[in-house]
């Protein structure tokens, strides 16, 4: 056949003094590591961020696995091994990454070695490393919201539908504190979940975020969808009466969404006080 590309075996990362604290990340792939098809795609899944979205893409146009928590449904977060199964026109491997123990029993299951998930979708960035080794990495990617438009849609979505905010907290006073995630990024990031975040641990995001990730914007989603695929090696299928049905579903999801704020609410305007 016609000459492949292939690249050379992954080596061990060593890392100087300063930069121990990514030794614990090093089964992520750095942005600039070839791409191999042994790698394992993961979402940094940032609430209320297009998450929802982005699995919306995974699974129904593109009809790749995911690994996320929905494939635990029915007891099967029992199941003594791997399998895919088919969950409301998507499909999903039994695990669930979206939890500690649940990442701890995909790993000791060998989830990135059995090749059944294209996709694997958690919060928990630094737990999620126990499951990727040398021959099967992460390859990370992230989606951006701008900070003030996230904190808004997290606030209506905790009053409208999660009810655990009451409607007498107004924005003013939940962006100043009263719920609001701490920095929550740059703690799961930073792996620094309590007491007071410093400014290496900022510094310490950063390059995780800068070496690590691919980055992309709710803002621009569509073209961020395109950059993700190709960072993941997903693709269109071939036939191309398949392949335009699967950029239309792409386009309208990234257009409209699928877990957008029911209510049509007010950004805070710059310069305002909750701004």
């Amino acid at each position: 056949g016609e000459f492949e590309y292939r690249p050379p075996p992954p080596v061990e990362k060593e890392y100087d003094d300063e930069h121990q604290y990514l030794v614990p990340l090093r089964y992520f792939s750095d942005m600039s590591d070839p791409s191999r098809p042994t790698d394992v795609p993961y979402f940094f899944h940032v609430p209320r961020a297009g998450g929802s979205t982005v699995k919306e893409v995974v699974g129904k146009c593109l009809g790749l696995v995911q690994a996320s928590d929905v494939g635990v449904r029915d007891g099967h977060g029992e199941d003594p091994v791997l399998q895919v199964r088919d969950i409301k026109e998507s499909r999903y491997v039994n695990v669930d990454t979206t939890t500690v123990p649940g990442i701890q029993r995909a790993a000791a299951l060998g989830l990135s070695s059995s090749g059944l998930a294209d996709l694997v979708v958690s919060s928990y960035y630094h737990e999620s490393a126990g499951l990727y080794d040398l021959d099967h990495q992460g390859r990370a990617f992230i989606i951006f919201r701008d900070p003030v438009q996230r904190a808004t849609s997290m606030y209506w979505y905790r009053i409208e539908e999660v009810g655990d905010l009451d409607r007498s907290v107004s924005i003013e006073d939940y962006a100043q504190g009263n719920g609001i995630e701490n920095n929550w990024m740059c703690r799961f990031i930073a792996n620094r979940m309590t007491g007071e975040l410093t400014k290496d641990d900022l510094e310490e995001a950063k390059e995780i975020l800068r070496t690590k990730f691919l980055v992309g914007f709710v803002d621009d989603l569509d073209e961020s969808l395109h950059r993700i695929m190709k960072y993941a090696g997903w693709k269109y299928k071939d036939d191309s009466t398949e392949r335009m049905k699967q950029e239309d579903c792409v386009k309208d999801l990234a257009a409209h969404g699928t877990n957008a704020n029911p209510t049509e609410y007010e950004l805070p305007k710059r310069g305002s006080q909750a701004h």
